[in-house]
């Protein structure tokens, strides 16, 4: 079983995957949702947010620039999380086909047990990661530094393994995916912030520098 993963990277489902599995006799196609498969791109659409209502109720303008950067800013910090939630639905969404298309492909071909334990090869690596020594210059310190790395796509498995392993790396894509907009979002509120700022200071500091003007 297959599956596909973030916009960059992605892998090409086979083809017995959920796109080409309406054939399959099932009840699972009348109890849950069919869902499109996760194609490159698609957390895009999460920056897409419904036009509230009060957009179209009668208003007052905004007179100052202060008023404007304020109404701005409050405008950008709505819409960041409710990009941030829809980011977190489509890979939610995600889940759930990785989670149906492995139930399909088991009422059709039957459950193939498979060892739910760790492998000796990833227990050797594990515990050459316990033994190392630490580095001279590595500073633990330091504890807002994310020291996650995103899971790999996973290889050719039985459904129920794979839908294992396709759930963990789809949630490392969303978790990439909340931190880069996150980040992006952060930048442009601190630019709106800083310049409502310099706004405020102006207008306080403008009746001063007037007053001075007018001394003879």
């Amino acid at each position: 079983m297959q599956d596909t993963g973030k916009g960059g990277a992605s892998a090409k489902p086979p083809p017995n995957s959920l796109a080409d599995a309406d054939d399959v006799k099932s009840p699972l196609f009348d109890l849950e949702e069919q869902i499109p498969v996760f194609q490159p791109g698609s957390q895009a659409m999460a920056m897409f947010v419904p036009l509230e209502h009060s957009l179209f109720d009668p208003f007052d303008a905004l007179m100052t620039k202060a008023e404007q950067l304020k109404a701005s800013l409050e405008n950008m910090e709505k819409h960041s999380a409710a990009v941030q939630d829809n980011i977190m639905f489509i890979y939610e969404r995600e889940r759930r086909r990785i989670l149906r298309h492995a139930k399909i492909l088991e009422g059709a071909n039957g459950i193939v047990e498979t060892d739910v334990g760790i492998s000796v090869q990833e227990e050797e690596a594990m515990m050459a990661f316990v033994d190392a020594p630490m580095p001279l210059d590595a500073d633990y310190s330091t504890r807002y530094l994310s020291t996650y790395t995103a899971p790999n796509a996973p290889p050719e498995c039985p459904p129920r393994q794979a839908a294992i392993l396709w759930s963990l790396y789809n949630a490392g894509q969303e978790l990439d995916q909340l931190a880069g907009y996150g980040a992006h979002a952060q930048g442009i509120l601190d630019e709106y912030k800083k310049a409502l700022a310099q706004e405020l200071t102006s207008v306080v500091d403008k009746p001063a520098q007037d007053g001075n003007a007018s001394q003879p």
